[in-house]
C-alpha cells in the first residue's frame, strides 16, 4: 500500500553530464554522470513480449548499432490505473523489459558486488523504473544497483492450458518470474562492463518482490544466477491463514481459462486470438478489488507451482531442505498487517466465519487467541493475524531452514515508525528509507544503518560491522533477531 501524500516523482536531479560508453553484449549504451556515479536507465534486456511473444519466457534482445542512449526510465508494464496506487500516473507500454544501473565503478576492472532489486505490488502494480527506486543512496556506498521491470497481471502471470501444452516445459503463468531471470542472466553477461562482479550478485526484493526472492531461491531455473539474498516481506505458503501466495497448477489453469471465458474466448484458439488484442483491452479486464484485504484474500494472477520453475510448493521445498544455501537477510515489518489487511469490512460473525474456513480444526484456538467482539476490533485483529501469520511466521520459517544448510542467516524485525505515520511500522514502509526517497520526514540514522547494513552484507556476507550491536546468525534454538527501529538492538522470540 502506498501512503497518501508520498511522491514518487523524484529522480536524478544532481549535475548531469555524459559519462562514457559501455559495451553490453547487444550493443553499445551512455547514461548520466551524477556526482561520482555513472547510471544508465532504460537499458533493454529481452524483446518486447508483444504479439506472438505475449505469453511466453522472454526472447533475445536484437542487437542495435551505434549507441542506444540509456538516459530515462523506460515505460511500466502495463497494469490497471487503479493499481498504480498514489494518484502518481504511469507511463505504460507492453514494450517494457529494460532495467537500470547505478554504479560507482570509474572503470570495468573494479569487480565491485551486485545488488539486483524486485519491487512489490502484488505481482500486479508497480514497476522498476518508478522513480521511487533509485539507487543513488545505495550504489553511494560501493555497491552497483540494478532495478528491472518485469511483467506483471494477467500479461506476467496467466496460466492456461493451452500455453501449458505450447510450451516445451509443460509451464505457463510464470513469465514475469522468466524476466527476472532474463534480468539476473543479463546481469551475469553485462554487469562486468559496469565494473561489476558477476560472482558477488545480491538479489532482493519487497513484498511480491520478496516472494519472488523466495522463489528464486528454490528454483532450479535461478540457481547460479545470485550468491546470497534479501527478503523484505515476503509471503510464501501455498495455502496461507489469509494469503494464498502461489496457485497450484489446476488452480492457476483454471483461473486463467475462466478470465479468458470473461473475454469471450473459449475455444482452441483462445490464446491465439488473445493475443491479437491491444493490451488495454487485456488490462481492462483484469479485476483489481477496490481494497488491499479485497486483493490478498481472492484469486488473483500471482506465481504458479509449475514443475519447472516452481518444482513443488515452495514452503515444502524449505521444509525439504531444497534451496540454494547461500547467505540470507531476511524479516519482516512490525506492521505489516494494517495496510496489506486494510478495508476489510467484516463483521464479527463473518470474522468468525472466515477463520472456521481458513484454519479449520484449529480456528477455536486461533480465535481465542485474535478475539473480537466488534467490526472495529475484527479489523485489529485481521491486521495482526496477517502479520503474525503471513510475514513474521514466513520469515522465521525460512531463517530455520536456511540457517539448517548456511550459517549466515539473518532474521530482523523492522519496527521504525515514521513520524505523523498512524500505520505504524507498515508494509514497505522500510523502503522509502531504503532508497531514500525525496521529502520523507524520518530520522536519518535509521536510513543509513539500514542502507549500511544492506550494502555490507552485499560486500561480505556479513551485515556487521557499523552497528555498536552486533547481528547474530539466526538460529533455530536462540532465535535471536536485530530489531531496526529508532535504536537498533538484539532480541530473541525463545
Amino acid at each position: 500500500m502506498v501512503v497518501v501524500g508520498f511522491s514518487f516523482l523524484g529522480g536524478c536531479t544532481r549535475q548531469e553530464q555524459e559519462p562514457g560508453v559501455v559495451k553490453t553484449d547487444a550493443g553499445y549504451v551512455s547514461g548520466l554522470q551524477q556526482d561520482e556515479l555513472r547510471v544508465f536507465l532504460g537499458i533493454p534486456f529481452a524483446a518486447p513480449p508483444t504479439g506472438d511473444l505475449r505469453w511466453k519466457p522472454p526472447a533475445p534482445i536484437q542487437p542495435w548499432e551505434g549507441v542506444k542512449e540509456t538516459k530515462q526510465f523506460s515505460p511500466a508494464c502495463p497494469q490497471p490505473p487503479a493499481a498504480a496506487g498514489n494518484g502518481v500516473p504511469l507511463d505504460m507500454s507492453e514494450d517494457c523489459l529494460y532495467l537500470n544501473v547505478w554504479t560507482p565503478a570509474k572503470s570495468a576492472d573494479e569487480k565491485l558486488p551486485v545488488m539486483v532489486f524486485f519491487y512489490g505490488g502484488a505481482f500486479g502494480k508497480i514497476a522498476g523504473s518508478m522513480p521511487l527506486y533509485n539507487g543513488t543512496a545505495l550504489a553511494e556506498q560501493g555497491v552497483i544497483v540494478v532495478t528491472t521491470n518485469y511483467r506483471v497481471g494477467t500479461l506476467g502471470f496467466l496460466a492456461h492450458p493451452q500455453l501449458t501444452d505450447e510450451s516445451p516445459n509443460n509451464s505457463s503463468g510464470n513469465y514475469g518470474l522468466l524476466d527476472q531471470i532474463a534480468a539476473m542472466q543479463w546481469v551475469q553477461n553485462n554487469i562486468g562492463a559496469f565494473g561489476g562482479d558477476p560472482s558477488r550478485v545480491t538479489i532482493f526484493g519487497h513484498s511480491a518482490g520478496g516472494e519472488s526472492v523466495l522463489i528464486h531461491l528454490i528454483s532450479p531455473q535461478s540457481k547460479g544466477l545470485y550468491q546470497q539474498a534479501i527478503v523484505q516481506s515476503g509471503t510464501l505458503w501455498t495455502h496461507g491463514a489469509i494469503i494464498d501466495s502461489v496457485s497450484t497448477k489446476a488452480e492457476g489453469e483454471q483461473y486463467g481459462e475462466t478470465y479468458a471465458e470473461s473475454l469471450g474466448f473459449s475455444g482452441p484458439d483462445a490464446i491465439s486470438q488473445m493475443r491479437k488484442l491491444n493490451y488495454q483491452e487485456i488490462v481492462n479486464a483484469t479485476p483489481w478489488p477496490a481494497s488491499p484485504f479485497q486483493m490478498i484474500n481472492s484469486r488473483h494472477f500471482e506465481p504458479t507451482i509449475d514443475g519447472w520453475l516452481i518444482p513443488d510448493s515452495p514452503d515444502n521445498l524449505y521444509r525439504l531442505h531444497r534451496q540454494n544455501q547461500v547467505p540470507i537477510i531476511i524479516g519482516y515489518n512490525a506492521d505489516d498487517g494494517i495496510t496489506t489487511a486494510a478495508d476489510a469490512n467484516m463483521t464479527v460473525l463473518e470474522y468468525q466465519t472466515f477463520i472456521q474456513n481458513r484454519f479449520g480444526e484449529d480456528a477455536d484456538a486461533v480465535l481465542a487467541h485474535y478475539p473480537a467482539s466488534s467490526t472495529e476490533e475484527v479489523q485489529v485483529q485481521l491486521e495482526q493475524i496477517m502479520t503474525d501469520y503471513e510475514f513474521k511466521d514466513v520469515a522465521k520459517f525460512v531463517a530455520g531452514s536456511m540457517a539448517d544448510v548456511n550459517a549466515s542467516s539473518y532474521l530482523y524485525r523492522y519496527s521504525y515508525v515514521l513520524p505523523g505515520q498512524p500505520y505504524g511500522a507498515f508494509h514497505g514502509s522500510e523502503s522509502f528509507l531504503l532508497f531514500k526517497v525525496p521529502n520523507i520526514e524520518s530520522d536519518p540514522a535509521v536510513g543509513d544503518n539500514l542502507i549500511d547494513l544492506w550494502t555490507r552484507f552485499a560486500k561480505t556476507g556479513d551485515p556487521n560491522g557499523g552497528m555498536d550491536v552486533t547481528w547474530p546468525q539466526y538460529t533455530r534454538d536462540k532465535e535471536q533477531y536485530l530489531d531496526i527501529g529508532d535504536i537498533p538492538m538484539v532480541k530473541s522470540d525463545s
